[in-house]
């Protein structure tokens, strides 16, 4: 195998994995089973101070008085991350549309996001179709750093259009998306492989709690 530069995605992952200790299997889902442990949810909304909530509360409160109202309403759920965050955001489209019964709006098409990035620049791919598309509906924010600019941007335009803002970063505690959320779930980690698995965990524990708690089980064949 031929040298790996220093800079590389290779490089850093592998010294993320030393720093951790991490040599196997079991090392890793051991270290993942301890981020999973230490998530972190707070509540900032403006300028207040944040309040913290347990993961199980905060998504109590993400469900029951956010999504199940948007079943009643003609909220949509918007989702919007770069790279793999992207991918977990189109499959959380996904899920929450077919499984979930909610209206969404995909910002993921390819001539969409060309011709948003190419008029209005990257930084504005999200916050330009937002600005024109959004009206008080629900924002998920996905970002392993939580500072790519125009994931802060779409979370800025859609609190503009008066939407509910919710984020799922990762990296420093200090992260500016952190501090734009009606609630923010943060995972102490600066390894992408376990923000990004634990992000996918949450959004599908959410998920799964909101269908847990709305389908109407009578007459299904259980």
């Amino acid at each position: 195998m031929p040298p790996t530069p220093e800079n590389s995605a290779a490089a850093k992952t592998l010294q993320q994995l030393q720093a951790l200790g991490v040599r196997d299997a079991f090392g890793y889902l051991g270290s993942l089973k301890d981020i999973l442990d230490k998530i972190m949810v707070t509540s900032a909304p403006g300028n207040s101070p944040a309040v913290n909530f347990t993961l199980n509360d905060g998504i109590k409160y993400l469900n029951t008085d956010f999504l199940e109202s948007a079943l009643l309403t003609d909220q949509r759920l918007i989702v919007v991350g770069n790279g793999a965050s992207a991918a977990i955001a189109i499959h959380t489209l996904a899920d929450f549309a077919n499984a979930g019964g909610l209206k969404t709006i995909d910002l993921f098409s390819p001539a969409l996001l060309t011709c948003m990035a190419n008029d209005y620049g990257y930084e504005n791919v999200f916050a330009k179709p937002i600005e024109i598309l959004a009206n008080g509906d629900i924002l998920f924010a996905v970002s392993s750093s939580g500072q790519s600019p125009n994931i802060i941007k779409a979370c800025q335009a859609a609190l503009a259009k008066k939407c509910q803002v919710f984020t799922f970063s990762g990296f420093s505690q200090d992260n500016p998306l952190r501090k734009l959320g009606r609630l923010n779930f943060y995972v102490p980690s600066t390894h992408y492989g376990f923000v990004e698995i634990t992000h996918q965990i949450i959004l599908h524990c959410i998920l799964d709690l909101f269908i847990r708690n709305n389908v109407n089980e009578e007459g299904m064949d259980l």
